[in-house]
């Protein structure tokens, strides 16, 4: 690999000593094996800053120094990839369920996956009328209120459960689910049924109905979910939409290698 220069300091949100450590991280991956020279010389950092990035990609296990000083990308860096590749993987699994369920409701189209105490949105359906919810990939929320939330923290075990409530359940809304032992009663309920009607409990005048997504080891790493205004919201919608998504969430999961 021929010799880097510096990156570029200039680009607007710049922060120079991440960039430099972003820089040294890719350069052992794409060496695997080089040494500290090796790395100032391909980097064009001097040595006492690289020595230091490496110091500190190392307290995160990002990379590991091997008996003959050469450096490797780490446990954490190899975690992420791995996560990285399932979320690629669960996306292209759901592209087209994700489109027929858009299509067949009009509605929002959420697919969301749990980051530790967080929701994340991987992937969305913008709904095509001009009042619709807010939504945006990369979108981070709480496990306790929403409909995708509380699916996923309703599979996530015991140990996640506990360190939500330890955290506190802050309300979001009069309709938010803010005691211990009623979020227990509801995930459990959610467990029973297969799926969850989540109403105005993250924004005000909101629904959501979600469902979860198994891989094929039988792990929820997903779920999936119609949302919007109330206002388009009924008895009618509520039953034809709870039936769309837990079918959606069924094609997905089979998609993934699940079997029942």
């Amino acid at each position: 690999m021929p010799k880097s220069s510096p990156l570029s300091t200039t680009r607007p949100y710049n922060i120079a000593a991440l960039e430099s450590a972003i820089h040294i991280l890719e350069l052992v991956g794409h060496e695997p094996g080089l040494r500290l020279q090796g790395l100032v010389e391909r980097s064009g950092l001097n040595k006492s800053h690289v020595f230091r990035i490496l110091r500190n990609l190392q307290d995160h296990a990002l990379v590991w120094q091997d008996d003959v000083g050469a450096y490797r990308l780490g446990q954490a860096a190899y975690l992420l990839g791995k996560r990285a590749e399932s979320q690629w993987s669960l996306t292209r699994a759901a592209r087209r369920t994700l489109d027929d369920l858009s299509a067949a409701t009009h509605e929002n189209v959420h697919l969301v996956v749990r980051d530790d105490l967080h929701s994340v949105v991987v992937d969305l359906r913008e709904s095509p009328h001009p009042i619709r919810m807010y939504a945006a990939v990369g979108r981070i929320g709480p496990l306790h209120a929403g409909g995708t939330p509380k699916v996923l923290l309703a599979y996530a075990g015991e140990d996640v459960l506990r360190r939500v409530l330890n955290a506190g359940l802050p309300s979001f809304t009069a309709h938010t689910t803010a005691d211990p032992a009623e979020l227990r009663a509801v995930l459990d309920d959610i467990r029973r049924e297969g799926s969850h009607v989540a109403i105005a409990d993250l924004e005000d005048g909101t629904f959501s109905i979600a469902a979860p997504i198994f891989d094929h080891e039988g792990r929820a790493v997903a779920a999936v979910s119609v949302a919007g205004p109330l206002l388009r919201f009924d008895d009618e919608r509520r039953g034809r939409y709870r039936r769309l998504v837990v079918e959606a969430a069924r094609r997905i999961s089979r998609d993934l290698g699940f079997k029942p």
